[in-house]
């Protein structure tokens, strides 16, 4: 990994698992992705960057979507899960949206998820994004809210283990200098500060229950950090089993990571 990302926590973690994870997160973003993707126009015949494309979902999408008239590019700084997207036309590049080049005024939509939260400059980051857009073109970014993950069932016994575990976690992350979780709720700030028009955010809350996929999801992407945050002293071994023990329980539900999205058209 380059300078675009903290110490991007699942960069080296079992290929197999961090697919999974991947494929989940996709399962739990996915459908509001596309939604508000088509919200903004047709896209027959257009040109669409994918920034931090993970493993693939949305820049497969916008293939079918751009038709045979169109382009789709798909950047990563680590595109080991790409591959398959030459085969529906996708050019997959690897790259680093805070230090590589990008084609100015060339796409008619650029898109990001679940990227500014690693990034240590995001702002520099959107610059560099709406450059690349055509006049007309839109630019959409959606990330989560990581402190806002608490316990919607209060009376569940694992319910104050759960809201101590999260915060912690959400904290730890924070004094590691590993992600900003609070990157969600600025997304309307940073978008707005491009000058982009026609500008728009929107934030959505979702309650999840134990066992579900976005719980899964919540569980795995702590799981990689679990030693450090136990060596660190930010949680012991007990208080781990305990959230898990939440995430995994069909009785307990939560208040998810509130989902942010914002976009702008360049004039």
């Amino acid at each position: 990994m380059s300078g675009a990302l903290r110490a991007y926590v699942h960069a080296s973690g079992d290929p197999v698992a961090e697919l999974e994870r991947l494929r989940l997160l996709e399962d739990r973003y996915d459908e509001g992705t596309f939604r508000r993707i088509a919200g903004l126009g047709r896209l027959d015949g257009a040109s669409c960057l994918e920034v931090g494309a993970g493993a693939g979902s949305v820049a497969n999408w916008l293939a079918g979507a751009v038709g045979t008239g169109g382009r789709v590019v798909a950047t990563d700084a680590d595109p080991r899960f790409l591959g398959g997207l030459a085969e529906v036309g996708v050019e997959v590049w690897r790259h680093d949206i805070l230090t590589d080049p990008l084609p100015a005024a060339t796409f008619d939509l650029v898109h990001c998820r679940a990227l500014l939260f690693h990034l240590a400059e995001p702002q520099r980051a959107l610059g560099r994004m709406t450059a690349a857009l055509r006049p007309g073109g839109w630019l959409l970014v959606e990330d989560a809210d990581y402190v806002s993950v608490v316990a919607a069932t209060l009376e569940h016994p694992l319910a104050g283990a759960f809201d101590r575990g999260a915060a912690a976690i959400a904290a730890d992350g924070v004094g590691a200098d590993l992600y900003n979780p609070y990157v969600g709720r600025r997304l309307g700030p940073l978008v707005a500060a491009t000058g982009l028009a026609d500008f728009g955010v929107e934030a959505i809350a979702h309650v999840r229950s134990g066992g579900s996929g976005p719980a899964e999801l919540f569980a795995r992407s702590v799981m990689t950090r679990r030693d450090e945050i136990i060596a660190r002293g930010a949680l012991s071994a007990a208080e781990f089993d305990a959230l898990f023990a939440a995430l995994a329980d069909p009785s307990f539900c939560f208040v998810d990571a509130r989902s942010f999205a914002a976009w702008g058209r360049r004039p």
